[in-house]
């Protein structure tokens, strides 16, 4: 893909942080902005989900530090990369921190935020697509999807923690799709709690793995079966849960 734009029109500065989102995966669902950033930066922190066929974008004499972090992998703690933020902005460096999706959705963009203010360092934040728009597209390719209300909630293991937080006698009630992010391994808990709050045990749930890119994946299968289906066909991280 070939940008004409002005690199000027992001005005990214010297002792600046961006903070970007860089789509669910699909070069092509990243934003120009994200593309311009990625063209000036130079410093690049990224994470495990970004698309690597991004990198090419970046100038030749770039630092790329990679901070990804999974259910079973840390290259680096969320200090880390704060520290490293505010380290490179304080060189007079460009500084990218290139996440996966969207840096508002359940992510620790709020984190570095907040710590890029306590340290007086000047940042913008990019948004991009999230995986949960993707999925809802991928899954819903042949038909328009009517329904008025939509959940986004997080699967994260730490839900074990908030599950009193999370109101599920609403999430049944309202009728809307359910997104659950980072949910693999706690599906059993969320389905428990989903049943238990008078979710029909036949409801239908679609998963999508590594939504947009060319190995995604949809499994479809009922609540009341959904752990089962998950061991059975090895669904691994990252998958976008819809709950219909």
């Amino acid at each position: 893909m070939k940008f004409n734009y002005s690199d000027n029109i992001i005005n990214f500065k010297e002792g600046t942080v961006i903070i970007s989102g860089g789509g669910p995966g699909n070069i092509k669902l990243v934003t120009i902005k994200t593309i311009l950033a990625l063209k000036s930066a130079d410093v690049i922190i990224y994470d495990s989900l970004i698309n690597k066929s991004l990198l090419k974008y970046c100038k030749k004499k770039v630092k790329l530090i990679f901070a990804g972090k999974t259910s079973t992998n840390r290259a680096c703690s969320q200090e880390d990369i704060n520290e490293w933020l505010v380290k490179y902005a304080k060189m007079n460096k460009k500084v990218l921190r290139l996440k996966g999706g969207d840096v508002s959705f359940f992510s620790r963009g709020s984190q570095e935020i907040n710590f890029l203010k306590k340290n007086k360092i000047k940042f913008k934040v990019f948004t991009g697509i999230t995986s949960a728009q993707a999925a809802l597209k991928e899954n819903n390719k042949k038909e328009v999807d009517t329904k008025l209300c939509l959940n986004l909630i997080t699967g994260h293991k730490q839900i074990k923690n908030f599950s009193r937080k999370i109101d599920y006698n609403y999430l049944v009630n309202t009728g809307g799709k359910i997104l659950v992010y980072m949910g693999i391994s706690q599906i059993e808990n969320i389905k428990n709690n989903l049943i238990k709050n008078g979710m029909k045990k036949n409801t239908k749930i679609s998963i999508i793995t590594n939504a947009t890119l060319e190995n995604q994946v949809i499994y479809n299968t009922k609540l009341k079966d959904v752990t089962d289906f998950v061991n059975d066909n090895e669904v691994k991280p990252p998958s976008i849960i819809i709950i219909n």
